[in-house]
């Protein structure tokens, strides 16, 4: 188009030199020689006025152009400089959750250190321990040198749907072994601890464990829940819980994905403090289960209150306590019909959770309550977590109630 248009203004340029030659030839104004070289210069002047139009629209193009690509360069400056900030921010990230994991783990081994130490020092302190018997000593020499070898694993027991008997969650408990490999009885190692007054150290560290496992695992990319149990001495403890509750607060992104755990004595036992604390986690977002529940009649009311979600108790318990009509839930005997129990319990915020589940009969008599989720070594042991069953953890999608 542009060649076109050329094209029209030299023929127009020609016809105007043309038409002055003649005119000048015409009106005798000079002679038919000289009358065609004025038009003849006619037509270059008009040439070149009209190739110095052209320069200088090409000129200010070219300006144009070189003023649009300055402002790209410049946007690309500005949008390089805003991914280099984005590097550095993920970098800046990345190297903040490592500090964060190594100082988790320096606290952790802190922690660690001073349970030995204590449990190391309690035989000469008469008043704390001096009604333990031989057997407990030598379990605290095996906990100590367990302790200094590094021999504390964590074990985790799946807690299923039903009746789809999928994974939902896990229960942590924590193993130490001895230096054959033997799995040393918890209970004498926590009686220990109690006794000694360290069970919050306990906590701590099977917290640390639950949060670096969850930590590992959604990485990957799965959503898993863990119930990771806790002790009223925890709660309660004014000096220890400050640090625990911040600790918490710093992983409350985790909030869905950490359950803690107490025993039904201990919860109806709290005290103001406890309850107060308690309060304060749930504000957090994280939440509690009941387990080692003794009485089925149970008060709803305040298990809301307080954040309870889940509720465990025994397959065979509750099978007991529906068919002998007891008191469930708050509601008289016999109030409830079987398949309306779960449901009473869920109006209150609650999932029942039977546990202790180790035959396919219970399992039987458990499907008629209409009961969510079960627990027990019907449906897996606990097992421990190493590097390596983390890898090869299952496969199937897990929720994150």
């Amino acid at each position: 188009m542009p060649r076109l248009m050329d094209i029209y203004v030299v023929m127009l340029y020609a016809s105007i030199a043309l038409v002055a030659a003649a005119a000048f030839d015409y009106f005798n104004l000079m002679s038919t020689t000289y009358a065609w070289l004025m038009g003849a210069m006619v037509f270059l002047v008009a040439g070149q006025v009209y190739s110095s139009v052209l320069r200088s629209q090409e000129r200010a193009e070219t300006r144009d152009e070189i003023h649009k690509l300055k402002a790209s360069n410049r946007e690309l400056a500005d949008e390089f400089a805003a991914a280099q900030q984005r590097l550095d921010a993920i970098t800046d990230d990345i190297r903040t959750e490592a500090v964060e994991r190594d100082n988790a783990l320096v606290h952790e081994v802190k922690v660690l250190e001073d349970l030995v130490r204590r449990v190391g020092d309690g035989p000469s302190d008469q008043g704390a321990l001096g009604s333990q018997t031989s057997t407990t000593k030598v379990n605290i020499a095996t906990v100590r040198e367990a302790l200094a070898d590094n021999r504390v694993d964590l074990y985790l027991q799946p807690i299923v749907s039903l009746p789809q008997r999928r994974t939902y969650f896990y229960e942590s408990f924590t193993r130490l072994r001895d230096a054959t490999g033997r799995i040393l009885p918890p209970g004498a190692f926590l009686e220990a601890a109690e006794q000694a007054g360290l069970m919050t150290e306990v906590d701590n560290v099977l917290l640390f464990r639950c949060v670096q496992i969850v930590r590992r695992l959604t990485q990957q990319d799965r959503r898993v829940a863990i119930f990771c149990n806790i002790s009223m001495n925890s709660l309660a403890d004014e000096e220890f819980f400050p640090s625990f509750l911040d600790f918490i607060r710093q992983n409350s992104d985790l909030a869905g994905s950490l359950i803690f755990e107490l025993p039904q004595r201990a919860f109806d036992e709290r005290n103001a403090i406890a309850a107060r604390n308690m309060a304060r986690m749930v504000d957090f977002g994280f939440r509690f289960s009941i387990d080692q529940v003794n009485d089925v009649n149970m008060d709803l009311n305040a298990l809301q209150r307080a954040g309870v979600r889940f509720v465990k108790i025994v397959g065979e318990q509750l099978i007991g306590a529906i068919t002998e009509y007891k008191p469930i839930g708050g509601l008289e005997g016999g109030a409830l019909t079987a398949e309306d129990v779960a449901g009473h319990f869920a109006r209150y915020g609650v999932d029942l959770i039977a546990e202790k589940v180790e035959s396919e009969s219970t399992i039987v008599e458990i499907l008629e309550l209409d009961i969510a989720y079960g627990q027990g070594h019907l449906f897996g042991e606990p097992r421990p977590v190493r590097g390596e069953m983390i890898e090869a953890a299952d496969e199937q999608p897990r929720k994150s109630a």
